[in-house]
């Protein structure tokens, strides 16, 4: 699928995709059924020998459809999944940070706030342009390296400074999976299948023979529920890409109920 699809806004790119195939439908219609008229004629059967070929046709293209479908909304689900696990380890190590001692833990909270601001308001904007930015990667090396700094002097240190790592350690595996799902997609070669599947599936349709009107509203229902298919797939292809991508809920609801009530505090220390 060409990359400007998915910069197309979601409900434009719902009305382009029926709009496109029920044009295909018509340009068979009117030019595509008489050309098949010219070149095999129309027997007394002609009608029932297209509807076995169609039935056929429709039991292999509908799986195919079908399990593309599951495949590409499981692919966004597991994003999602990974995008609230990774805020959620985040938040949990943001608390555990607040059993550390100055000036360890001041540093390291505003280093957290610092990364959660910057993957919402340049990260997921990048992402929506199916980009991967390298300031991530340094903000979360540079809150690694400060922990790992850390020496713990007491026994309940040593068991806070433990949890903190192995959270630390969970929260940057699920941000690899996030990552991961900036560049998922389905295959082009299944994409050629597709296309192609939905351009025979509409000969098949277009050449039958009844009256002009019966199958022009016939015609106008299958092309558009297959339009409403295609732009299920391409919504769900790229879980993170264009304006229907997933959004940075985890992170968001991270700095409003919990990181931003330490600002003023921040601020305060800084300024004394």
């Amino acid at each position: 699928m060409p990359d400007f699809v998915y910069d197309v806004p979601f409900q434009t790119l719902a009305v382009w995709s029926s709009i496109l195939s029920i044009a295909v439908m018509l340009f068979g219609l009117l030019v595509i059924k008489p050309v098949f008229r010219i070149l095999i004629g129309t027997g007394p059967d002609f009608n029932s020998t297209i509807a076995q070929a169609t039935a056929s046709f429709s039991l292999f293209n509908g799986l195919l459809l079908g399990l593309l479908t599951v495949a590409a909304y499981q692919n966004s689900e597991q994003v999602r999944t990974s995008i609230t696990n990774e805020a959620t380890a985040f938040g949990g190590l943001y608390a555990q940070i607040s059993a550390y001692p100055e000036p360890t833990r001041s540093e390291i909270k505003w280093m957290m706030r610092d990364y959660v601001l910057y993957t919402i308001h340049k990260d997921w904007p990048a992402h929506r342009k199916g980009e991967i930015l390298n300031g991530g990667f340094n903000r979360v090396d540079a809150i690694r390296g400060s922990l790992s700094k850390f020496e713990p002097t007491t026994e309940g240190e040593r068991i806070i400074h433990a949890e903190a790592m192995n959270s630390l350690q969970q929260f940057s595996q699920e941000r690899q999976k996030r990552l991961t799902g900036v560049v998922t997609e389905i295959p082009a070669v299944l994409w050629y299948a597709v296309l192609v599947g939905a351009a025979i599936n509409i000969l098949l349709l277009v050449v039958l023979r009844m009256r002009l009107v019966a199958h022009f509203v016939i015609g106008t229902i299958t092309a558009f529920f297959l339009g409403v298919i295609l732009f299920v797939i391409v919504t769900l292809d790229r879980p993170l890409r264009g304006p229907s991508g997933l959004p940075p809920q985890g992170y968001e609801l991270l700095w409003e109920r919990l990181m931003i009530w330490d600002e003023p505090a921040r601020q305060g220390t800084a300024d004394g």
